[in-house]
């Protein structure tokens, strides 16, 4: 039986990775926003956490941590998207996507790692995104986000080499969730100086979420982390295209060629 500490437990990948986790006899305690929106199922530990409020975090892993006593396993999963031209993103909208993407999980992350230390063992899984490789055109932020949450993984990775703390690098492609209907569109002001790319890039990534499957396998992919069973420092999921032909093709590639494709992916048109 493993402690697990959960962010993003209300919906999608989060709250499926609760679900079987709890099933298999592991202790969840998840975070959400909102109370109500969390589970209530047996072994789950429901915990309001904002990401984008540090006394919230600090708050609610000290109640968390009363709780449970240690954690042996903390998956920074929770994420939030903005779709629309970088120019357009004001401070507050880019700070806001740093601290959810970012500085939420690097804070807790930071309240973990000591306890972990002394008892020379835990794991920590970061759940980045394959946007981090490829970058979706109109959400930068969340792009550039996601391959820094990735850096961090592996960087902390190195560093912890000595301690008997592990740490995973998981980054999923495409799947369905509710991310893609809760992502928020900004700079309405700026649409016609960005257009018809605005719109072909939106229409290609709504296509791609219809055509999505459902997000279990990364969930599936997370307990088996958890239980030791898949343990490398960076695991791709996603379709056949995306995590593994994508992935080898950037590697292999000019990038000038990788750019190309993407706005072809993408229908995006060049002056």
């Amino acid at each position: 039986m493993k402690r697990v500490l959960l962010t993003g437990a209300s919906a999608g990948i989060g709250l499926l990775t609760a679900q079987l986790l709890c099933k298999k006899g592991h202790e969840v305690w998840g975070t959400g926003r909102t109370l109500a929106k969390l589970p209530t199922i047996e072994r789950f530990h429901p915990v309001v956490l904002d990401l984008n409020d540090r006394h919230s975090i600090e708050s609610g892993f000290g109640a968390a941590l009363q709780d449970a006593g240690c954690f042996d396993v903390l998956i920074n999963n929770a994420g939030a998207g903005v779709f629309g031209p970088l120019e357009g993103f004001p401070d507050e909208e880019f700070i806001a996507q740093f601290e959810t993407l970012l500085l939420g999980p690097l804070r807790l992350i930071r309240l973990v790692l000591p306890d972990m230390r002394a008892r020379g063992t835990g794991l920590i899984v970061n759940v980045s995104s394959l946007a981090g490789e490829f970058p979706l055109p109109f959400m930068a932020p969340y792009s550039m986000f996601k391959a820094a949450l990735s850096a961090m993984s592996e960087g902390l990775g190195f560093e912890l080499a000595h301690t008997g703390v592990r740490v995973i690098d998981v980054r999923p492609g495409d799947f369905a969730t509710n991310f893609h209907d809760s992502t928020r569109r900004i700079g309405s002001e700026l649409a016609s100086e960005y257009q018809p790319n605005l719109i072909r890039a939106w229409h290609a990534i709504d296509q791609n979420m219809k055509r999505a499957k459902s997000s279990q396998a990364v969930a599936d992919l997370l307990v088996a982390i958890v239980e030791s069973k898949v343990r490398g420092p960076v695991q791709a999921v996603g379709d056949i295209f995306q995590a593994g032909i994508a992935r080898l093709l950037v590697r292999s590639v000019r990038r000038s060629w990788v750019q190309w494709g993407i706005r072809k992916y993408y229908g995006l048109r060049r002056a």
